[in-house]
Formats: C-alpha cells, sequence, structure tokens
C-alpha cells in the first residue's frame, strides 16, 4: 500500500492509475478529466491503496473515500458550499427546488451545511414543535437527499451553555471547565453527545451504509462570542474537551461516519502556532479550516484570507490533513446597497493567485436566514427580484476553478484503507495551566491503542510514583491530595505510561507533565476530631476567674468530643472566656502552614437565658504571642442551628478564624483557642470537636470591582495568559515587576500593529455588578506612539469604549467617566446606548486594544511596534 503522501506527489493521471502504464486513450482520457471539472472519473483501477491518516482509524469506507476526494481536489478545484442551502431560501422555487443557489446557477451547492440546532429543532429542517425523533429524521431526510446527489455533508455546533441554560452566545459560567470529565454539567453534555451519536449512526442510505458527514465542533473558538471561546477557557481546557468530543463519539458510541474539522477564525497573522493554539492533536482532526467574514470596506481583507488560506493549506500538508475555507461570506449585505458588487470573483481570484491558498477543498458560505444578511445572491425574489450581487455570483459559477453538485463524480466510492494510529496519552485532569482550588482533585489520564503494564504519576519533580488505576469511565485516576504548603505556588505534574515488556525491546513509556497552580480557599493541614482521647488539650484558664472549667474525653453517639464542663457563667457579663491550650500541635504540624483554624462547638441552647442579645464568638493566639485574633462578628445563640442529644438541645457553633499575622507563627510554640461569649448563663458541659487546621489562599479575585492588579497569578506569566485571550495582530505580554502602581506587578504589553491595524487582550469577568460604581480607573505608561488606545468594556452584551491617550510618556492615572464611554463604532446596532446603571448590573468582558490610526498603513513587512505598561484596573464607586 502506499501513503497518502505520496499519492499526492504524483500527478493526477498518476493518481488515477497510480503509475501503471497508460495506452494513449488512457492518457486522453486523463487528460479530459484534468481539463473538465470532475476530478476523478473511476479509481477502480489501481494497483495500490491509498493509507490514510484519520482522527477515526475506523472510519467506513465512503468516509475515508470522502477524505481522499477532498485531498485530491485541493489545487485543481474548490467545492462551493452553503449552510441550509435547501432549507432557507429567498428566491422563487426553480423547477421545485427551493434553494438560492440552484435559482441562481441552476445548479445546487457542492458542500450542504447543517448545524446541531436542527436537531434541537431550532433551525430547519427541524421545529420546536417536533419530538427528538422527529428532528433527528428530518434531518436525515434532508442529509441523505443531498448525499444521493453526491453532495458532501458537513455538521457544524452551536451547542446550549450547559450552565446557564441560554443559548451558546451566552458566554457566562465558563462552561467548558464544567463539562470536562469531573465538571458538575459533563452528564448534560454527555446527553447533547448522545443525540449527536444518535444522530449519526441513523443517518444511512437506501442501502443501509452510514453516510459520511464532516463534524465540525467547537468552530471559532479564538474569538470571543461563544461560550467555548478563548476569554472563556484556556487552550488546555479546549484541547481537552475537543479531545473528549472525539474519543466519546469514535470509541464510547462507535460513530464512524465522521470526519472531524478544526476551525479558527481568521487572522493567524501568518504565524503557524497562532493557529495551532488549540489544536487537538493529529488524532482528532481530519479537516484543517478557517472561518471569516468580509465586511464591504476592508479591501485587506483578500489579502489576509489569502495569507491565512496559505497558511493553513502549508499545515495541513505536514500533517496529512484536508484543508479547507470551513465559512466565509459577505456580512450584511441587503437587498440593495452592496459596496463591492464584485466579491465572489475578486476572493476567487485572490485564491487562485497563490499555489497554496489555492489548495482549499472547499469553501463554505452561511445560511440566507433573512434579507438582513444574504450570503448567496437570490434570483427572481418575490419582494426584490433579482440581488445586485447575482451577476458576480453566475461567473463565479462558471469558474473553471469552483465546483457544484452536478460536477461531483466518485466522490464515496473511492477504495481506501487507514492507517491504526500508535499509542497515546493524555492527562484529561486536571488540565495544565489549572488553578485548584479545593483540596482534593482527580487526576484522569486517557491511555489509547495500548494495554499499559502500569500508568503512575509523579509531582515536583520527585521520582516516587503513585499508581493510577482503570476505573469506569475508562480513564486511570487517582485521588490527588496536595500538600498544603503548595498552596498559592505551583508544581508539576507527570504522569507516565509503561508498556508492557517485550522479548529484546526495551520497557517503552509515555510521559506527559503539566503546571498546575494552587489556589485553595481552606487546605487542610491537620484535623483534631478528639476521637479517642483529649489530644493533651490543656485547660488555660477562663475569664473572669469566676468562671471554672474542666476537661474530660466524652462519646456522644458514639463520636469523641472535647467535653468542656462549666460553671458560674453569668448573663450580666458581658466577656466570658474559655481558653484551650494545644500546645503539643507545634510537634505535630509546621504553623508557618496555618493561617486558618475551625472548629465545631455544641452548648446548651439554655445557656441564652431567653436573653436574644446573648451570643459567642471565637479566637486564638500563637504563644508565646498574646496577640489575640478573633472572628469578626458575634454570632447570637438563638439564631445559631440546633440539634439534640437526648433530651438536651445544643446550638451548633461553627467559627473560623484567621490569624492574618504570618509572623508570629515562625516563633510560634503552639495553639491557643478561646471560646468568648456574652450573656451567657451556665452550669453544665459544652462540647468541642473538629478542630481543623488550614492553609487558607486568597488572591484577591473575590472583588467583583477589581479587574486586575496583576498580583493575582503567583508570579507566573504564563498563568496571567490563561487569563486573557488575543485578538487581532500579533501581541505578547507578561507581568512586569519594574513598572507598575504598587505591588509586586504590573503588565507589560507589547503590540505589533499590521495587516489587521488593531491588535489587543480580553479578560472574561463573567457577571460583575458595577452599577454602584461611576468610572473604570488604571495606571497607565504610554509610549508616546499616538496610537489609538481603546479601553473597552463589555456591559450586557453592548461593547462600550473609552480612549485614553498615547501621545505622552509619563506614567499616570487614568480616571474614565462611565458616561464618557461611547458605544464601540461597529456595534451599530445598539449605537445611542449609554454605560448606565442597567449595563453596569452585568459586566461581562474587559479588554485593552491599540489600533491604527486613520492614514496609517500596516503591514507584515512594515509593521509597527510598541509598548505599553498597565496597573491596577478597577471600577471605582461613586464618592
Amino acid at each position: 500500500m502506499s501513503s497518502l503522501r505520496q499519492w499526492l506527489a504524483l500527478p493526477l493521471a498518476g493518481v488515477l492509475l497510480l503509475g501503471s502504464s497508460l495506452a494513449a486513450s488512457q492518457v486522453q482520457a486523463a487528460s479530459a478529466a484534468e481539463s473538465s471539472k470532475s476530478l476523478v472519473s473511476s479509481l477502480s483501477s489501481k494497483q495500490q491503496v491509498p493509507v490514510l491518516k484519520l482522527a477515526d482509524p475506523k472510519a467506513t469506507a465512503a468516509t475515508r473515500s470522502l477524505f481522499l476526494y477532498l485531498q485530491l481536489a485541493r489545487g485543481k478545484e474548490i467545492l462551493f458550499g452553503q449552510q441550509h442551502a435547501t432549507d432557507e431560501a429567498l428566491s422563487a422555487p426553480v423547477n421545485g427546488v427551493k434553494s438560492d443557489t440552484y435559482s441562481a446557477v441552476g445548479d445546487e451547492p457542492a458542500v450542504f451545511g447543517w448545524d446541531t440546532l436542527s436537531l434541537e429543532g431550532y433551525e430547519k429542517p427541524g421545529s420546536t414543535s417536533n419530538t427528538t425523533k422527529q428532528n433527528r429524521d428530518n434531518l436525515i431526510y434532508s442529509m441523505r437527499q443531498a448525499y444521493e446527489k453526491g453532495g458532501v455533508l458537513t455538521l457544524s455546533a452551536h451547542m446550549p451553555n450547559f450552565v446557564s441554560g441560554k443559548d451558546f452566545y451566552d458566554t457566562s459560567g465558563n462552561v467548558v471547565s464544567h463539562i470536562l470529565p469531573g465538571g458538575d454539567k459533563h452528564a448534560k453534555y454527555n446527553q447533547f453527545l448522545d443525540r449527536i451519536a444518535d444522530f449519526a449512526l441513523h443517518l444511512k442510505d437506501r442501502k443501509g451504509d452510514s453516510i459520511p458527514v464532516i463534524f465540525r465542533p467547537f468552530h471559532e473558538q479564538n474569538g470571543g462570542w461563544f461560550w467555548w471561546g478563548a476569554p472563556y477557557a484556556t487552550k488546555e481546557q479546549y484541547i481537552e474537551i475537543y479531545r473528549y468530543t472525539v474519543e466519546y463519539l469514535r470509541d464510547v458510541k462507535g460513530v464512524h461516519n465522521f470526519l472531524y474539522a478544526f476551525s479558527p477564525g481568521s487572522p493567524f497573522n501568518g504565524l503557524e502556532e497562532s493557529y495551532l493554539r488549540t489544536y487537538p492533536g493529529d488524532d482528532y482532526a481530519d479537516v484543517l479550516g478557517f472561518d471569516t467574514y468580509y465586511d464591504g470596506k476592508t479591501q485587506g481583507w483578500f489579502d489576509t484570507a489569502v495569507e491565512d488560506g496559505k497558511l493553513v493549506s502549508r499545515i495541513a500538508d505536514k500533517r496529512d490533513k484536508v484543508a479547507a475555507f470551513t465559512e466565509f461570506g459577505y456580512q450584511n449585505v441587503k437587498p440593495a446597497g452592496t459596496e463591492d458588487k464584485q466579491f465572489y470573483t475578486k476572493l476567487l481570484t485572490a485564491l487562485q493567485s497563490d499555489p497554496d491558498a489555492k489548495r482549499l477543498a472547499y469553501m463554505l458560505t452561511w445560511a440566507n436566514f433573512s434579507y438582513d444578511n444574504i450570503y448567496v445572491p437570490y434570483r427572481n425574489s418575490a419582494e426584490h427580484g433579482d440581488h445586485e450581487l447575482l451577476p458576480d455570483f453566475v461567473n463565479y459559477y462558471k469558474d473553471s476553478y469552483t465546483s457544484f453538485s452536478r460536477e461531483l463524480r466518485h466522490v464515496y466510492d473511492q477504495k481506501t484503507s487507514a492507517a491504526q494510529q500508535g499509542p497515546s496519552m493524555h492527562i484529561v485532569s486536571p488540565t495544565g495551566q489549572e488553578t485548584m482550588t479545593s483540596g482534593t482533585t482527580t487526576i484522569r489520564a486517557r491511555v489509547l491503542n495500548e494495554k499499559p503494564a502500569k500508568v503512575v504519576y509523579t509531582t515536583g519533580g520527585s521520582d516516587k510514583e503513585y499508581p493510577l488505576k482503570l476505573d469506569k469511565d475508562g480513564y486511570y485516576s487517582a485521588e490527588w491530595q496536595p500538600a498544603a504548603s503548595l498552596n498559592g505556588k505551583s508544581t508539576t505534574l507527570t504522569v507516565l505510561v509503561y508498556g508492557k515488556d517485550k522479548k529484546g525491546q526495551k520497557q517503552s513509556i509515555q510521559k506527559q507533565s503539566i503546571i498546575v497552580y494552587f489556589g485553595m480557599k481552606d487546605s487542610l493541614v491537620k484535623r483534631l476530631t478528639f476521637d479517642k482521647d483529649i489530644l493533651n488539650a490543656s485547660n488555660n484558664g477562663t475569664y473572669p476567674d469566676t468562671i471554672s472549667s474542666s476537661f474530660r474525653h466524652e462519646k456522644v453517639k458514639g463520636d469523641g468530643k472535647l467535653a468542656v464542663n462549666v460553671k458560674g457563667m453569668q448573663t450580666n457579663e458581658t466577656w466570658q472566656e474559655l481558653k484551650i491550650g494545644l500546645k503539643d500541635i507545634a510537634k505535630q504540624v509546621n504553623l508557618k502552614l496555618v493561617n486558618r483554624v475551625s472548629m465545631e462547638v455544641l452548648i446548651p441552647i439554655a445557656a441564652g437565658n431567653g436573653n436574644p442579645e446573648a451570643n459567642l464568638r471565637a479566637a486564638a493566639e500563637l504563644p508565646p504571642s498574646s496577640s489575640k485574633f478573633q472572628t469578626t462578628a458575634a454570632a447570637k445563640l438563638n439564631e445559631l442551628p440546633t440539634v439534640k442529644i437526648g433530651n438536651t438541645v445544643y446550638a451548633r457553633y461553627t467559627p473560623v478564624i484567621d490569624l492574618n499575622d504570618p509572623s508570629l507563627a515562625a516563633s510560634a510554640e503552639g495553639l491557643q483557642l478561646a471560646l468568648i461569649g456574652s450573656g451567657l448563663k451556665l452550669d453544665g458541659t459544652l462540647y468541642i470537636d473538629n478542630v481543623k487546621l488550614m492553609n487558607s489562599y486568597s488572591d484577591g479575585s473575590s472583588n467583583p470591582l477589581l479587574v486586575d492588579n496583576y498580583e493575582l497569578y503567583k508570579g507566573s506569566s504564563d498563568l496571567l495568559r490563561t487569563s486573557y485571550s488575543v485578538n487581532g495582530d500579533t501581541n505578547t505580554f507578561a507581568l512586569d515587576p519594574m513598572n507598575k502602581e504598587d505591588g509586586e506587578f504590573g503588565l507589560k504589553f507589547d503590540y505589533t500593529l499590521a495587516g489587521q491595524g488593531y491588535t489587543g487582550i480580553t479578560k472574561d469577568l463573567g457577571s460583575r455588578d458595577w452599577s454602584k460604581a461611576g468610572r473604570l480607573r488604571l495606571w497607565l505608561k504610554p509610549d508616546g506612539s499616538g496610537k489609538k488606545l481603546v479601553i473597552q468594556v463589555k456591559a450586557n452584551g453592548v461593547s462600550f469604549e473609552y480612549y485614553p491617550s498615547l501621545a505622552g510618556t509619563e506614567p499616570g492615572v487614568v480616571e474614565m467617566p462611565f458616561s464618557d464611554f461611547k458605544v464601540a463604532a461597529w456595534d451599530t446596532q445598539n449605537a445611542g446606548k449609554t454605560l448606565d446603571v442597567g449595563h453596569a448590573a452585568k459586566v461581562q468582558a474587559f479588554s485593552i486594544y491599540v489600533n491604527a490610526q486613520d492614514g496609517d498603513a500596516y503591514s507584515k513587512d512594515n509593521p509597527y511596534k510598541g509598548t505599553l505598561y498597565v496597573d491596577q484596573i478597577e471600577a471605582v464607586v461613586k464618592p
């Protein structure tokens, strides 16, 4: 068998007969095939079969053939496609066919697109009044009709927000983190995939054979308009959810009629690393595509489309993938007033001008849902007649480089085979650069195409190995409790897969290492439960001395507790203190790690003696220091939850005490706890249990008014970059210890203005309430460039902007009143709105952009570079 790369190196005639000696008639036939718009006639005479490297080695014969056909098409023809080509039309039907493409040129697209919204009933041929089965069957019927014409089928996925229950445009909730394995919405996501799998497994032709589909999930992920976009998931999370999706459909549900498409949004600035930033790997993608739309004004868009097409095509060649223009179009085209009436032919000419950009297998435009966005010009519309782009689209159709439905031949009957994938492993959870916020996490690793001898993990560069065991979900997993000493820091997690020994061969080892961070609110250092004795707890006295206390061990409902017998508490006393010493604790734990203490106290509710103001608070000391750390507020006894033990009702008090002076822990000889009452009357027993010594980390991010002070990233620029997404031309950003307003770090923002003329970064804020704030402030050190700095706040779905000056170089604070923010010029739908209280109540994202000024002409070969420094970005409450 021959490899696909060898096949593609052959001229078309050689591909047809794979190097066979050709009779003159055969050469003429091959030449005719090249000169016609049909790619191939028949490959049945091949002496060898190409071996394809697919995401699914078990892909059906027709699915493999589709992949080969698309590869062979590259550079010879480009298949035209349209979303909902037969569901949505503005033209009058022709010959019973409802299709704007057919009405325009008398032919249907070569590529037909649908979306999972059809399965949910939100798009045709589905309906919200249908059952799930009816929507599935309707989509199958439409797809089968297109398939029987030889058409290529694609399925995109505009998935619902699995956290909020709203649509794909609702970017709240950090959805990806919730639907990954271990997330609380993971089961809900599986149910969604089950619907896709059910559709795929029922999608068959009249002979009962599965019909191939190009499935394109999580598209345009480098943008910020979908919940799976860059501001709302780290690149590692995106990679893992993409991999999980493929593995679930392919390996768990047995779907083998999908090719998988990866399609970020343009531009990529000629950088392979930009395109591949979230690439899930060669074992998870078959089609490498890109999406971009023309605004009718920016003529440089055509150059960018060529640059992107060139880049994607070259990357696809390196990886034996199909390159495609997975989404394109002329946006906001109306029935009249089209500024560029040669859009299609200009784009086609531009693509053909470059030998790499020319090698895109297909280009798919969007659906004609309404007259507000027309992607294929209509003919003989009942309301508007012929569209003004129609002549150009007809010329596009006539071009020998484009292919439509009638020119498709033998898309699904080429003989192929698929290469088996080699052993692989990837860490599913936690994901790289993730910040751990709980004391325990589940390590999960997926091992594919191998039955390993053992799977283990190590941490922090240590050689000590801990086992991972195969669980019911097919992961090698283990529960990991990181040491409290890691809180606020980072460590390396490494998973190793040892292959089985083979005679005469060295044992194979697969290895992956990731960096994880720790920001656990309460990481347990030590728990004291008094199950067997009082753990040498000492009675350190009382206040006032008219109160007495004694300690003993007692079991309450089988649970051991420290029982404190109290006498002499009187309601007229406003400070009633019982002191418990834990001197031995200094020998058991490093008290430098302890900055928070909690405990459980059970005190008879009768101690309140009917006084509604009777209350409790707790405190702690680190002897020999007598500095007292107290709970912030007193708890009224009659407002506490209760529990009944025997015939006595107890109030349950669970105070948390912050030891907020770490300097005292260095010389601490022990720990002293205190229970402080006011107005209590008690001659009896109270119980203490579950004393927890914790290390608590806070990065200050709980302040809803704080956008960033750059102290939140544990000194790691890598962690900083997981919190921001990049837009436009290239830029780099990092923590800077020199240029800042205060604290340890500020932000250094290196930007480049090239073909796009703008560049920026965006931070997702979830949903912040700034309704009581009146202005935004930040510290800025400008670069004297005079470029246009844009501070953008997305609030309640509207993008508001403020434009500080970059004319000087002196650092200082910039105050930006909300009333001075303007709706972004491109957001014409919301023009005239203001950043008022209603919008400020739901602030979703913050961005920093630098734009070229009018008249500036920058390109890849003539860029402009600059550097800004920013710190302490926060909303300020009105005075």
